[in-house]
């Protein structure tokens, strides 16, 4: 089974056909790489960043759309008495724009994206932290520990870090969540973690592929849980994360969730070839959502993929009409 990145890219490139071709012509090896390197726009020092996050234009109408769709979601959460944060995760290729080729251009629509899509989903009742926000603030405190990968699509851990300790810190305060009877995530110190290879690093040209090598991030190490919490078997949760690949176990979003809301957390997770509304369906049809409904679900979502609503072709067979999406939604929590 190939892994998230390369689910991702494939969904992206649309290209798995021509590069599988065993004993193609020249000219279509010549042509398929051509293609492959259209997919990424290679900045300076050492950044790669994916075409997809249009920069230079920004469909609105688009954007309002998927906004409503995603707003009546939350109401439908929320009459079912499932409180919503959603975790919005800024545009690595926005917040790095100082990367960019020469050139580059971010249109006022895109400067806006963020705290558009960060109005409209707070009126429709979600907890929506600005991480655009939070991450612009701890990139000047601290530029040595990136909050993004140079040559990968996803978050460092740190980002992922950073991120659940304020929406942990906001649900807190905000959601009326009873005390845990079992206890959050153990976590000890930081220590390295390793990206063997970027998952933008494949749609360069091969002749430069070598200038992209290993990148390191520091992540949260997870401890066995103490004493009497380590006899309990329980997979139930009042809280759940579901998303995308940036809330996948190795970023270590869920267990820093997890130990600063001081309860489990359960995870759901799709790559994002999948797409996030399909992922939310799914948990909502699931043994777990009928066993156990909880009472806060943070949904991610990505700045960039904001104006792709439910039917987006990107989805592929996931692409599903908006009011089809909602009525499933409905059935599901009823």
């Amino acid at each position: 089974m190939p892994d998230a990145n390369t689910w991702t890219m494939t969904r992206r490139a649309g290209l798995a056909g021509a590069l599988a071709a065993p004993l193609a012509a020249p000219w279509a090896l010549r042509e398929a790489q051509a293609q492959q390197a259209s997919l990424v726009e290679i900045g300076t020092n050492g950044w790669l960043f994916p075409v997809w996050d249009r920069l230079a234009r920004v469909d609105m109408t688009a954007l309002r759309n998927a906004l409503q769709t995603v707003g009546e979601t939350i109401g439908i959460l929320r009459a079912a008495r499932i409180q919503v944060a959603i975790c919005l995760i800024p545009s690595r290729k926005r917040l790095m724009r100082q990367f960019l080729p020469a050139g580059s251009q971010v249109s006022p629509e895109a400067a806006q994206r963020y705290s558009l899509s960060v109005t409209e989903l707070t009126r429709a009742g979600a907890l929506v932290p600005d991480l655009d926000a939070l991450f612009r603030a701890q990139m000047q405190r601290d530029p040595s520990h990136p909050l993004f990968f140079k040559t990968d699509t996803h978050w460092t851990p740190m980002g992922a870090e950073l991120a659940a300790v304020e929406i942990a810190r906001q649900m807190r305060e905000r959601m009326q969540l009873p005390a845990s009877p079992r206890p959050g995530t153990r976590l000890g110190d930081l220590r390295p973690m390793q990206l063997a290879a970027g998952d933008l690093t494949q749609h360069v040209p091969p002749a430069q592929r070598s200038a992209y090598g290993p990148e390191t991030s520091l992540i949260r190490q997870i401890l066995p849980p103490e004493g009497a919490a380590a006899l309990i078997e329980d997979d139930s949760y009042d809280t759940m994360v579901v998303g995308t690949s940036n809330v996948q176990p190795r970023f270590g979003f869920q267990p820093v969730l997890s130990n600063q809301l001081v309860r489990p957390v359960g995870l759901s997770w799709k790559p994002n070839n999948v797409g996030t509304y399909a992922t939310l369906l799914d948990y909502l049809r699931s043994d777990a959502f009928r066993q156990q409904r909880p009472r806060a679900l943070v949904w991610n979502h990505l700045e960039q993929d904001m104006v792709n609503t439910t039917n987006n072709s990107s989805w592929g067979q996931a692409a599903i009409a908006p009011a089809e999406f909602l009525n499933q939604v409905r059935r599901a929590v009823a």
